[in-house]
């Protein structure tokens, strides 16, 4: 089955979401990939570069074919880009450009008989002028390549299998089914004895593309969100199975790069989908309009997230004006339906420190405060991190086939990190305002038992902490408590990543824990003042 999957996810995709599986199989094969590209205008006609096991630096340009086979005419229009990628020598940190190169064109299609010809023709001139010869790669080799593969790590077992159909079948327009999916990449890498096959950086890449081929249908239909949360995911279950098993670092940082810039590629796709869009609308507006403002939320904590990321890389990054008007003009359009939605609060909280805005980036933490307080006090609670909008929605509107209604009041998943982050910044008089009703709610948290379980999407091994609030509370003790973070059981990976910490926390919103959203507050402080 494995086979006619990957051939027929071959004869979608386009060069955009075909280049991070393109760059897994090359590091499966024993390339050191050192750059992909966004299909920008000053990439010389180089996708991807990567050094062959041989040494030898390696570039490639990468093609789409919606018809199966690029004609002349179309063949035409890649002209000036050929003539850069063979003609420009490779200008990267990790490579010497005055070394014999090889350059490749890139298809998931064929070369018409005339194609195939002018290549031959205008290899002999290149030869002659002392220029690299262009080789192809074309869809036969590629679906052999990326078969090859899998030889080792494909589960063989009934239940693999049909995980994977379903998500390759799934509609893409639609939500990623978080949990399949995670469970489908935990059992491929965590599940039993798979150390010995999974060390070398062949098998690593392999659970990458299988990452891929069940995110297709989100690729296709340009859903980024699900595309996002679908390599973080991944990330999760990687740095999982790096914790478990003491991976050496050179065995699974590359494949851990690719899935880095496929996020960032997504998050950036998602936002110049944004700027193009009008509403925020999907499918019949009635229909649509109990999810809208609860979406709104999710995409502003998404390209907060964004903002941070790219500050994180690069401190003295100039935001384009964009985002501040899209973070301010939608701001007062957010709903926090449930704690699941907190990590996107806190992302928008942080993004608007380095934007200028921190009054009202206060201001929202007030509100989050004073909102789960009063539903907790005069409602029903508000829904716990483990139930997503969608169960939240239906639910409210009696349309749920799998969720009956259930009692949120009198705990919080994410209060005690609201009160220590307050108090971190000491806001003493707001909480000792509000501390007589902040006593009448237990905090709740779950703690896994090791760090690399805390990457899991479902964990049976912790403990469950459900804890009151000190009545009187001291407020030294209180500064000194969130002044204190315990990193124990976050896993190194993250402790190196802040930004990516916290992508991780809006895929997985029930691993908020106090701990967490203090380090990431330390950090990401520590970046704006760089």
């Amino acid at each position: 089955m494995i086979e006619r999957i990957v051939e027929n996810w071959l004869t979608k995709v386009n060069e955009k979401s075909f280049q991070a599986p393109f760059c897994q199989m090359l590091i499966g094969e024993g390339y050191k990939v050192v750059h992909l590209s966004r299909h920008g205008p000053f990439e010389e006609g180089k996708d991807v570069l990567a050094i062959a096991p041989d040494g030898t630096p390696c570039a490639y340009q990468l093609k789409g074919s919606d018809g199966g086979k690029i004609t002349q005419k179309e063949w035409a229009k890649y002209a000036d880009q050929i003539a850069r990628l063979v003609e420009i020598p490779i200008k990267h940190p990790s490579i010497d450009e005055s070394q014999n190169r090889r350059v490749y064109f890139v298809t998931n299609g064929e070369l018409d008989e005339e194609v195939r010809v002018e290549i031959t023709n205008r290899n002999a001139d290149r030869k002659r002028r002392q220029y690299p010869e262009l080789s192809t790669i074309l869809k036969g080799e590629l679906l052999a390549r990326f078969s090859n593969i899998h030889t080792d790590l494909w589960p063989m077992q009934l239940t693999s299998e049909k995980e994977l159909l379903e998500l390759y079948l799934a509609d893409g327009t639609g939500y990623l089914d978080k949990p399949k999916f995670a469970g489908f990449l935990e059992t491929l890498l965590l599940n039993g004895d798979t150390t010995k096959k999974i060390e070398g950086q062949r098998n690593l890449a392999s659970a990458a593309l299988f990452a891929s081929y069940a995110l297709s249908p989100f690729t296709i239909a340009e859903n980024n969100i699900a595309i996002v949360e679908g390599w973080v995911i991944f990330l999760a279950c990687l740095i999982a199975f790096v914790e478990k098993n003491h991976l050496d670092e050179k065995n699974w940082r590359d494949t851990v790069h690719i899935a880095e810039g496929a996020i960032e590629m997504a998050l950036f796709d998602l936002t110049e989908e944004l700027q193009k869009r009008t509403d925020f609308i999907t499918g019949n507006s009635l229909v649509d309009a109990p999810f809208i403002r609860g979406r709104i939320t999710c995409l502003l904590g998404f390209v907060s997230a964004y903002i941070l990321l790219m500050v994180q890389q690069k401190p003295d990054t100039k935001i384009d004006e964009w985002f501040s008007n899209f973070l301010i003009t939608n701001q007062r359009l957010l709903l926090l339906w449930g704690e699941y939605a907190t990590p996107q609060f806190m992302a928008i909280y942080w993004a608007l420190k380095p934007l200028g805005y921190s009054i009202l980036a206060d201001r929202l933490i007030f509100s989050m405060l004073k909102g789960i307080i009063e539903q907790n006090i005069n409602k029903n609670g508000i829904p716990d991190p483990y139930h997503p909008l969608s169960e939240v929605v239906l639910t409210s509107l009696g349309l749920s086939d799998t969720q009956h209604e259930e009692t949120y009041k009198g705990r919080s998943y994410s209060l005690d990190s609201l009160i220590q982050l307050l108090a971190r910044r000491g806001y003493r008089g707001a909480l000792a305002e509000n501390w007589r009703q902040i006593t009448l709610l237990h905090f709740a948290e779950f703690e896994p038992e090791t760090a690399w379980q805390y990457c899991l999407w479902h964990c049976e091994d912790g403990v469950f902490h459900e804890t009151m609030p000190k009545a009187p509370q001291s407020w030294k003790e209180l500064v000194d408590k969130a002044s204190s973070i315990n990193l124990e059981k976050i896993p190194t990976y993250f402790l190196d990543n802040p930004a990516i910490l916290l992508l991780f926390l809006l895929v997985y919103p029930h691993r908020l824990q106090p701990d967490v959203v203090k380090y990431i507050d330390k950090e990401l402080l520590k970046t704006f003042d760089a």
